[in-house]
């Protein structure tokens, strides 16, 4: 008995491990046609990362613009409303933003609040520049410090949604803050399409069900599916990460 209860035991870790290192060697397969993971990993405001990150309003850090201007030559001029003291930059001064940290908001969801237990704890604005297609600005409610949040560009044709560029990673440490994150489209095929989204992730481990069968960051699980559905047609690694609820798709109104 307790030989062959053994052999039960053993034969679905056999499994799992057969299907994790097969996993492994499919990741390092595509991961040669995307970034690698340590070229997206910058937090906000640093010194080295003049591109993206880049509080423009509110709390002063590394690499604020205090007149709340952009920093890359777009529309430096402010907007009417102010957050934490500071313009709003006209680019995105038709969005709602909170002044204070706490109301104003536009918008929450459950994977925005540090905790992810409540949508209520975790409201946010997120907004498209009217002069930079690329250029995202964001505010939370509640700051996210524990691990950065992931920003990918997407496009849709109707329902459907897919990824167009590399994750753009960042801290959001200030509630009063207006983070500007400038996007990239550089994933093989899809360059000429037009950035009509976003997903919103934490760069955090989450455990996904099979086919994954282990621990995986969570953007890295969502460029695998999107691969592995272009690729061969196959939605399976897509339904355990939908299923998981780990991010946040938004849809800009344009």
């Amino acid at each position: 008995m307790s030989v062959r209860s053994e052999f039960k035991t053993k034969l679905p870790s056999t499994k799992k491990i057969i299907a994790r290192s097969s996993l492994a060697l499919v990741f390092l397969l595509f991961q040669a046609c995307d970034a690698p993971r340590t070229s997206r990993r910058v937090k906000a405001g640093s010194s080295d990362s003049p591109l993206f990150g880049i509080p423009v309003s509110g709390t002063a850090t590394a690499g604020n613009d205090d007149s709340g201007g952009s920093s890359d030559g777009g529309d430096t001029s402010g907007g009417g409303d102010t957050v934490g003291g500071n313009q709003v930059p006209a680019e995105v001064s038709h969005c709602s933003w909170s002044s204070d940290g706490v109301d104003g908001f536009a918008y929450s969801a459950t994977h925005m609040d540090p905790n992810e237990q409540s949508s209520a704890n975790g409201r946010y604005t997120i907004c498209k520049s009217s002069t930079n297609p690329m250029d995202i600005y964001i505010q939370v409610q509640n700051p996210i410090e524990s691990e950065q949040l992931c920003i990918i560009p997407t496009t849709h044709s109707g329902s459907n949604s897919v990824y167009i560029g590399e994750p753009r990673c960042l801290y959001l440490r200030s509630n009063t803050t207006l983070y500007k994150v400038s996007l990239i489209k550089n994933r093989a095929g899809y360059t000429n399409y037009q950035m009509t989204g976003v997903m919103m992730m934490r760069d955090k481990l989450y455990e996904y069900d099979a086919p994954f069968y282990q621990m995986i960051l969570s953007p890295d699980a969502y460029i695998f599916c999107s691969q592995w559905l272009a690729q061969y047609g196959d939605p399976s690694y897509c339904i355990p990460f939908k299923a998981a609820g780990h991010y946040v798709y938004h849809q800009f109104q344009d």
